[in-house]
């Protein structure tokens, strides 16, 4: 009688031994296997995230317009003044007075490639003069102007009384070629100095 329960007990010890095995193996595989789907998943993610951000990057260099028609520009009153743009899903109001085109908050429109179709689009309606009233500006002209406002407006502290006034450009004869020291210094009449523009 003895004999045969240590021979039970043997089984029992054995079949216990083994079945910790086989369990030790089912997780081994399940844990390999999640580790596995993790690393698809990871390398999709990564994959995903590095595809935004050179999408991100060709849009900082190449922007995200690629004609005048990507801006759906529309005279709103008919009158042939008041138009309206979109431009990353926002829509830009540009007034047009004589010689003159006003973009009202341009600042946020930074990319240099989308200024020049939007600046491209503005003078095929109404094209500016240059400061002789005979020529016309081109659009490199036009462009960095709207580049000089938009480092002056960011530049600018927040109390600034000039901040203001670089949040929106007006593209005219006036400030053709002038950079941003001498837009200041034609405003106000004096030499530019950082002191006075806080």
């Amino acid at each position: 009688m003895k004999r045969k329960n240590i021979l039970v007990i043997s089984v029992i010890i054995i079949f216990i031994i083994f079945l910790i095995i086989f369990l030790f193996q089912k997780i081994r595989k399940i844990d390999n296997d999640i580790k596995e789907e993790n690393e698809i998943y990871n390398e999709n993610i990564i994959g995903f995230d590095e595809n935004r951000n050179i999408e991100a990057k060709n849009n900082e260099v190449n922007g995200i317009l690629q004609s005048v028609d990507d801006l759906s520009l529309k005279d709103v009153d008919g009158k042939k003044t008041n138009f309206t743009f979109i431009y990353m899903n926002e829509v830009f109001n540009a007034t047009y007075t004589k010689d003159n085109w006003h973009i009202e908050d341009s600042y946020k429109i930074n990319n240099k490639n989308d200024i020049t179709i939007i600046c491209k689009a503005l003078t095929d309606i109404y094209p500016i003069h240059g400061k002789d009233m005979k020529s016309f500006r081109t659009i490199d002209d036009l462009v960095y102007e709207w580049v000089q406002h938009n480092i002056a407006y960011d530049f600018l502290p927040d109390q600034s009384k000039w901040k203001e006034n670089a949040r929106s450009v007006d593209l005219d004869p006036e400030d053709q070629g002038r950079s941003i020291e001498e837009i200041y210094e034609a405003r106000t009449g004096k030499k530019f100095n950082l002191t006075d523009i806080k």
